[in-house]
């Protein structure tokens, strides 16, 4: 059972030294004069004529849990699930079967977009990394209850997803007539590094007699790992270790485009009025097919044992791990492969209405969805949005997530020339708390669950607005 955590734990590792795909701040999506809107939507066309992106980026973090869920407050100060004072149900009500978190960024290296009639095209080049565990609901419970008869534990929610890729973004969007245009990217993919689980069963049933475990699953990496395997094939391997990388090795992970895939993009706006439009996207359609530097861990296996009755404050609940560690060590068969494995994203679909009160202030609503395995998230947001001049812009928003977590967010676009600068962030915490837990002291944002950020530079050409619907006039 260590070497297994201890597997688990490296791809973890793996995931996140390599993390700089991330979801962009929902107040961009109605910014018009920031190019970088068609991201989320490929039908929006920037009011730009032309632009040339400079490098950006953008980080995001999600979790299904705020701070105050997992570690909680009891009187002046927070407990750990480890404390007998924490109330497990508080943490169930938030979690559901799995905590699931996420964290992604992408790093915008060059881009570029022009009108050409009612058609406009863009070209993106970026890097991106996304980073998604999950961990079972009822494996957080066994410190407060351990292992006693007659229960049964699933732990089949147990994931770990992450990757990183070299993603190209070719646009096309095309205003079909006064009041519809459609948009679609086509995004070819290029794995770097991926790790990945596929847990299919991990059951225990436990009783005085007998204690049952029914487990199947693999654990495939695309990576410099090297797997030691054991005298017997079916042992567990003898050690996961990095391979030593010299710099024409990290060239050539940089550079390569061994691992391919392919995503999509589809977008549609449609203006019932002239105060009215309408829009929706698809958007991540796509997988990543690993072909290099493969590795497959396989296990499965069906075995009974003698049974223990271990509660959440019995000393022997290490001893009831231990004895775990030993079986699945010796009765769960295990094989290593160098077979291909894919990678699915994390595909979103949004859909939005947009008001408009005057030509330089417009009100929006939005929704999100965004659709990961054993989860599923939801968004809301509103939105102001006021453009005085034409070489400025904000947006502020209000996101909605049901379960908790709402947060402020904006966004700014400032023209300098044909410099643009722009700034947008979602979710931004509001509460600041002192934290006093195992007589330490800290300052936390009990009530956060996610954050994004995006910053970037654009080179703007033609920045007064559309051929025939200027922004404002030149000299307001």
């Amino acid at each position: 059972m260590q070497k297994f955590i201890y597997f688990l734990l490296t791809i973890l590792l793996l995931a996140s030294v390599t993390s700089v795909q991330a979801q962009d701040p929902m107040g961009m999506y109605y910014m018009e004069t920031i190019p970088q809107s068609s991201f989320i939507n490929p039908a929006m066309q920037p009011r730009a004529n032309g632009f040339f992106a400079l490098p950006s980026l953008n980080q995001n973090f999600k979790s299904d849990v705020a701070f105050k869920s997992f570690f909680q407050e009891v009187g002046n100060e927070w407990v750990t699930p480890l404390s007998k004072r924490y109330d497990f149900s508080e943490l169930k009500r938030a979690a559901g079967k799995s905590v699931n978190f996420q964290e992604s960024a992408d790093v915008g290296l060059m881009g570029l977009g022009f009108r050409r009639g009612r058609d406009y095209f863009t070209v993106n080049l970026s890097v991106k990394t996304v980073v998604q565990p999950g961990i079972p609901y009822d494996l957080l419970s066994v410190a407060d209850k351990g292992f006693p008869s007659g229960s049964v534990f699933d732990f089949s929610t147990l994931q770990m997803k992450g990757y990183t890729y070299k993603e190209i973004a070719l646009g096309y969007s095309r205003e079909w007539n006064d009041k519809l245009t459609l948009g679609v990217k086509v995004k070819p993919l290029f794995g770097m590094m991926g790790a990945t689980t596929d847990i299919n069963s991990f059951k225990l049933k436990t009783s005085r007699q007998v204690w049952d475990v029914n487990i199947s699953g693999s654990i495939s990496t695309s990576a410099p790992i090297e797997i030691v395997e054991a005298a017997d094939p079916n042992d567990f391997p003898e050690s996961v270790e990095f391979r030593d990388l010299e710099s024409d090795d990290l060239t050539d992970y940089a550079t390569s485009f061994k691992n391919m895939g392919v995503a999509l993009d589809f977008g549609a706006v449609y203006e019932l009025n002239e105060r009215w439009s309408f829009s929706a996207a698809l958007v991540n359609l796509g997988y990543i097919k690993w072909k290099n530097d493969l590795n497959t861990l396989s296990f499965s296996g069906d075995y009974s044992f003698d049974g223990l009755d271990v509660d959440g404050a019995d000393d022997d609940l290490d001893a009831g791990l231990d004895l775990l560690e030993e079986d699945f060590k010796t009765l769960i068969d295990y094989k290593v492969t160098h077979d291909k494995f894919s990678t699915s994203l994390s595909p979103e679909f949004y859909a939005g209405a947009l008001y408009e009160v005057t030509p330089s202030f417009t009100m929006g609503v939005l929704a999100r969805s965004i659709f990961q395995k054993y989860n599923y998230r939801q968004d809301f947001n509103i939105s102001a949005n006021v453009q005085p001049y034409s070489f400025v812009s904000v947006n502020l928003n209000y996101s909605l997530r049901p379960g908790g977590g709402n947060g402020l967010g904006t966004a700014l676009s400032l023209l300098m020339g044909p410099l643009q600068l722009y700034v947008a962030a979602d979710y931004l915490p509001t509460r600041l708390s002192t934290v006093y837990m195992d007589d330490d002291e800290f300052t936390m944002f009990p009530n956060a669950r996610n954050l994004t950020m995006k910053v970037g530079l654009n080179l703007i050409f033609g920045r007064h607005g559309y051929r025939d619907r200027p922004m404002l006039a030149r000299g307001q």
